[in-house]
């Protein structure tokens, strides 16, 4: 049983890692993707999931192939902690835990379905990161502030340039 769950870890990140060269995701990837946007943002609705999948998008500058390497990177999104500096990350226990929201986690795969048309509005103003906002990150002084939406505020760097201005 354990060199089957082994087989499907290491089956599943090299999927994952790969987006189609149509320009759509594999459903690895939507699963990941997803899996982040319930994790991050389920508690603020559609609206919300649909602003964590824009900082994911900004980050990855709009390329989908970048999309869940932008998503697991280490301290990107704190949601994904459990699989940082794991050689074999298992994305499964994320991926039941979304799942386990399942209304939340149809939304936040239509949104990405919505995304991959090019019909994705970026509720965010161009963010690249965001905060709750019962927290003060360390980096904030670095950034702009964009908007907040529910309990979240978003913002991108000072340098970068904001896609809808």
């Amino acid at each position: 049983m354990k060199r089957i769950i082994f087989i499907f870890a290491v089956l599943f990140s090299v999927a994952a890692f790969h987006a189609r060269a149509d320009g759509c995701l594999n459903s690895c990837d939507r699963g990941i993707i997803a899996s982040c946007m319930v994790l991050e943002a389920a508690g603020e609705g559609t609206e919300g999931m649909q602003a964590v999948l824009n900082v994911i998008l900004n980050r990855a500058k709009g390329d989908l192939s970048l999309l869940v390497p932008v998503t697991v990177k280490r301290g990107a999104f704190s949601c994904m902690s459990s699989v940082w500096n794991i050689d074999i990350p298992d994305y499964s226990p994320l991926l039941s835990h979304a799942q386990n929201q399942p209304e939340s986690f149809a939304d936040a795969m239509n949104l990405i379905a919505i995304m991959e048309q090019g019909l994705l509005m970026d509720n965010t103003g161009g963010a690249t990161h965001y905060h709750a906002d019962y927290v003060t990150p360390y980096w904030i002084s670095d950034m702009r502030y964009l908007t907040s939406i529910g309990r979240h505020r978003f913002y991108i760097e000072h340098e970068r340039q904001v896609a809808s201005l």
